[in-house]
């Protein structure tokens, strides 16, 4: 699924034109990346949890070449599904 088919689900879902489901997928989207960017954690209920997390810094390997790369410390996300979401594989 890609972001047009979540335009389309929420115009269809929410029975609203297409522009004003792109509107707001673009806000949520946005507003999920601004507090990610600030390293906050974004917790959606039956859905799951992103958290900022820092990534240590480490020594790499580039598989092509197989010369040693560093890794620059820095953040990552992370995703844990809630339990509905766990629970979709049956």
């Amino acid at each position: 699924m890609i972001k047009v088919d979540i335009v389309n689900e929420v115009s269809k879902l929410a029975d609203i034109t297409k522009v004003k489901a792109e509107i707001a997928v673009d806000a949520v989207f946005d507003a999920m990346r601004m507090s990610m960017q600030r390293g906050e954690r974004i917790e959606l209920r039956g859905f799951g949890v992103f958290q900022v997390k820092p990534r240590k810094r480490g020594i790499g390997r580039n598989p092509r070449t197989g010369k040693e790369v560093r890794i620059p410390p820095g953040r990552t996300i992370r995703f844990k599904p809630g339990k509905d979401l766990q629970n979709l594989g049956g």
